[in-house]
């Protein structure tokens, strides 16, 4: 026999003896029970209710059955133990399903309760367990439940897992006088804490269908014991687990969800946008994420766009995919004090963006704005400055231009000179962008808004906790290192803070007008090593809610290899020290979409030290110094009482408080003087838009200085969108510059130079019309004329000698401007970029009468200059080409009046720049390499009066190489 077959025999075989016995045992009770039942019922009917009692409790114990249980009743009625018999009808009716039996039973309940003192007992919560007397006599049912019992006074206990158990003693029952007890329960709890789950979480205990006991991170208070805890949430994996809670103690969880995953894959028409899923940085465009199922709000940015948000339903293990398009947005601040649309600012605004910023690595302001249409730039190697559109006086140093900081004025308040280069701030790796605005701004800013704006935005409060280190090398030996900090401390606060240092050894230079081997002492007309500086830079910002604190301190010491005013040339003494910082406190609360405040304070201050060597014979050594300190305050108040207006009031003060300015040499002091002054402005606009196509915007300003008097500024500007693409502007305005302290009372005693106290503002009037084209998203084509006409300007005077002493007067003679300028530009789109500028400026000096003496012409004014500038992609975000091509033609030196020497002009320049850039994102690594000035083009640029030589030469060919971490 197959031996697999023996087994099976042998074990069905056991099987069926085990079972056997169990079958015939199982009979012989029921059979026993029965019989029991029999001799019972036979009792009955004899009337021997005792015995058909006991009977009836044999079979009833050997073989449950609802029909004995009810014969017991009736058995325990009989012998008038009605008590027993209550217990046992309510036995015998629990379970029943037979209406006529429940009827029946309920019947024989309703004739006995007269005889029985009845107890009804019931708990909050239900399903305790009841015990009578004492527990060892068994329970009698779970609340809430009616018991029967004799009268007198008895025991009742009641018990339920979790609570507390309960013992009424002496609880008194009457026949015929039913006793409800209701017991309250106290629980015995723990509570358990659980953090660290989504709010959409629910938590349940003990049993999975029940209502959620809580959701989100919360606390629970549960019955002292073992639970079972179940956390589910639509877009994690259920969770569940055992817990030990002991009453009084907490326990704290922190479960730890397995998301339940979907994927989302993200693409943009831009590369590198930063992708934000509810809130949190994610990655970058292109990307696939594995996302939790559920509702996802999808945010994608990018600098210079405006960011897109979508939401999304995310579902167990498929794939979504969202393509969304960033449109180029260029928005400006200091056209109107606010942010608006390029487009609809009321002024001929350029920005350089964040990208051209880091892709050519620019070091300086100047740098920077260089090659924007209608800007030029000149170094004179004491200050760089800046000329707008046929304005730009040698020896201004861009007085006319007012440089900001975030909105903040950055001129000093001695000369008024913008700074541009190294002087106004070691690097520019702060700034986000820079805003150029053309024409008169002193309807918003006051003095020095006279020919135009340039805007430094910082970087947006958006960025994360994050630091920076960085090197770089530029220009003439110019090496520099920065360090920042971001720590952000919630969705609206936080701070930043840099400090920046910058240092160049100097260089060689040859001026063919101090070559002159005849004089004594004999020079070659060779400087070497001068024209070093040192420089340091703190800048921080801070933000909490509507308040924002911005800090600025710079100081450069340079030193002066010209010779100018008419030092001893060559003198490694010959240097300027410039020291200048602000504090502001601006408070923006939002009082309603219908009004906006700006309230702030600040306060600023400039030092100023020139050491300049003279022969012993001409007073040696000569020291300068300017002490500058003022505070001020703003208020400013935007109403909007319907959609179509808006309506702009504000004022604003400041003192001058420490003006002292003083010339010293070695045969004594030639000037120690303070001029405290006063500053007081109120302004007003309204812009109105009666269309959608259609925008009209008046303002004027009242300054009053207490040098002179009063100035009244107004603008106006209209912008007509004639059909989708087009845009067309059409604005004028007038502007003043207030007489600067230096220009009023600075003098050495009359030895070269004396005060001009009667000094009256220049002024400014300037019609523009402007017209954009947009021919395709990314493509737009620009075209505008402008006329500029410039009166009162402050010039020098004098032969700066003691016969002829220097001195500024207002010039009678004013100055016309005429230009055009036209650009073609292909926006910031996957790393590409293009434009093409050209600019024409005619300034000519205007005649105060027939008879008077012509002026000759308006010195250092390229008549035309043009850019084009390039980026394009070599490494999708790890290396990239840009390129800057500026071009200008020449411009006339400072000889402009009749009777001076010939007035020449330099030769044009085209000046080519090229740089590589990119990053490692996986190290931080941001880096550029560069050559400024391919072509190593050798132009020069006019200078003041103060200088022996007619025109300086600027930078030659210079390398940059600049590298970043990022942590």
């Amino acid at each position: 026999m197959n031996p697999i077959f023996k087994a099976w025999v042998r074990v069905f075989t056991a099987l069926f003896l085990v079972t056997i016995p169990f079958r015939i045992y199982a009979d012989d009770l029921a059979d026993e029970a029965d019989l029991h039942f029999q001799i019972g019922a036979e009792r009955y009917r004899a009337r021997d209710f005792r015995g058909a009692l006991e009977h009836f409790l044999l079979s009833n114990r050997l073989v449950a059955n609802r029909n004995v249980v009810f014969n017991i009743a009736r058995t325990h009625e009989q012998l008038r133990q009605y008590s027993h018999a209550f217990r046992y009808y309510q036995q015998a009716r629990e379970g029943e399903t037979n209406p006529e039996e429940i009827a029946k039973i309920d019947a024989a309940i309703d004739k006995i309760l007269p005889q029985v003192a009845v107890l009804h007992v019931i708990t909050d919560p239900p399903g305790a367990t009841v015990y009578v007397e004492r527990k060892d006599l068994g329970p009698r049912g779970t609340t809430p439940r009616m018991l029967a019992y004799e009268p007198g006074d008895h025991t009742l206990i009641v018990e339920l897992p979790g609570y507390r158990s309960q013992i009424l003693e002496s609880v008194h029952l009457e026949v015929g006088h039913p006793k409800t007890v209701h017991l309250a329960l106290e629980k015995i709890v723990g509570t358990i804490v659980i953090g660290g789950i989504p709010a959409s979480a629910e938590v349940r205990t003990d049993d999975p269908t029940a209502p959620a006991s809580c959701q989100g991170p919360c606390r629970l208070e549960v019955s002292a014991g073992r639970h079972t805890l179940y956390i589910n949430d639509p877009a994690h994996e259920s969770w569940m687990r055992e817990i030990d809670v002991v009453e009084g103690k907490f326990v704290s969880l922190r479960p730890t969800l397995t998301p339940q995953l979907g994927s989302l894959v993200v693409r943009a028409d831009e590369r590198e946008a930063i992708i934000e899923i509810d809130g949190k940085p994610v990655g970058f465009t292109p990307a696939v994420i594995d996302v939790g199922v559920g509702l996802r709000t999808v945010r994608v940015s990018k600098k210079g766009f405006v960011p897109v948000e979508r939401t999304v339903q995310i579902r167990l293990k498929e794939r979504v995919r969202l393509q969304v398009e960033l449109e180029a947005v260029e928005e400006v601040i200091a056209a109107s004090r606010r942010a608006e649309a390029v487009e609809d600012a009321p002024g001929s605004v350029t920005l350089v963006s964040h990208r051209e910023l880091r892709a050519m690595g620019y070091p300086t302001i100047a740098e920077a704005i260089r090659g924007v249409r209608g800007v030029y730039v000149g170094d004179d190697r004491s200050y760089q400055g800046v000329g707008i559109r046929g304005l730009f006086m040698p020896g201004s140093y861009g007085n006319r231009v007012l440089v900001l900081l975030d909105g903040h004025p950055m001129n000093d308040n001695w000369i008024g000179s913008s700074y541009v280069g190294y002087d106004a701030r070691t690097d520019i790796e702060d700034i986000d962008r820079l805003e150029v605005i053309r024409g008169p701004g002193s309807v918003l800013y006051g003095t020095n808004a006279f020919s135009g704006v340039i805007n430094m935005v910082s970087r947006a409060r958006q960025l994360p906790s994050s630091g920076s280190v960085g090197m770089s090398s530029s220009g003439s030996g110019v090496a520099r290192a920065r360090a920042r900090a971001t720590l952000r401390l919630g969705d609206d606060a936080g701070f930043w803070m840099s400090v920046a240092g910058a240092r160049s050894e100097g260089r060689d230079f040859y001026f063919q007008e101090y070559d002159q081997p005849n004089d004594v002492p004999a020079t070659d007309g060779v400087v070497r090593g001068l024209d070093g500086f040192q420089s340091g830079t703190m800048t921080g910002q801070a933000w909490w809610g509507p308040i924002t604190w911005l800090g600025f301190v710079h100081s450069r010491e340079k030193d002066l290899p010209t010779g100018a005013y008419d030092t001893i040339f060559a003198d490694p003494r010959a240097r300027q020290k410039d020291t200048r910082g602000m504090t502001e406190l601006r408070v923006e609360p939002s009082i309603s979409d219908d009004v906006h405040v700006l309230l702030r304070a600040h306060l600023d201050m400039y030092r100023f030290e020139g050491r300049y060597p003279y022969e012993e014979v001409n007073g040696g050594l000569g020291v300068d110094r300017y002490q500058g300190t003022w505070a001020g305050g703003e208020g400013r108040l935007i109403l909007s009482p319907w959609s179509p207006l808006s309506v702009t009031l504000g004022g604003e003060g400041q003192r001058h408080f420490r003006v002292h300015q003083t010339a010293e040499r070695n045969d004594g002091t030639h000037m120690d003087r303070s001029d405290p002054y006063s500053v007081a402005a109120g302004y007003g606009s309204v812009d109105v838009l009666p269309m959608t196509e259609l925008r009209i915007s008046a303002g004027s300003r009242f300054d009053w200085y207490s040098t002179f008097g009063t100035s009244v500024n107004p603008r106006f500007a209209v912008i007509v969108k004639p059909y989708e693409a087009g845009n067309l502007k059409l604005f004028a305005g007038k502007a003043f510059r207030a007489p600067s302290i230096y220009e009023l009372y600075y003098n050495d005693g009359g030895r070269t130079q004396v005060e001009s106290p009667d000094l009256r503002p220049e002024t400014i009037y300037s019609p523009e019309l402007q017209f954009t084209h947009r021919i395709t998203e990314s493509w737009s084509a620009l075209v505008t004329g402008y006329a500029n006409y410039v009166q009162d300007l402050i010039a020098v005077q004098g032969d700066a000698t003691a016969a002829s002493p220097a001195h500024y007067e207002n010039s009678p003679s004013a100055i016309l401007t005429l230009g055009a300028e036209a650009s073609v530009r292909r926006e910031w789109r996957h790393g590409w970029m293009l434009e093409l500028s050209y600019a024409y400026q005619h300034s000519e000096y205007r005649q105060p009468s027939a008879t008077s003496v012509p002026m000759r012409h308006v010195p250092n004014v390229p008549e035309q200059m043009g850019s084009i500038r390039t980026s394009a992609p070599i490494v999708q975000g790890a290396l990239h080409a840009m390129t800057r091509l500026s071009v200008e033609g020449p411009r006339y030196d400072r000889y402009d009046r009749p009777g001076e020497p010939e007035q020449r002009r330099t030769e044009g320049a085209a000046i080519w720049d090229v740089v590589l850039s990119g990053q490692e994102q996986e190290l931080g690594l941001r880096y550029a390499i560069g050559i400024y000035n391919v072509f190593d083009s050798r132009h020069r640029v006019p200078v003041s009066r103060e200088f022996r030589q007619r025109s300086i030469l600027q930078n030659g060919r210079t390398l940059l190489l600049s590298s970043t971490v990022d942590f």
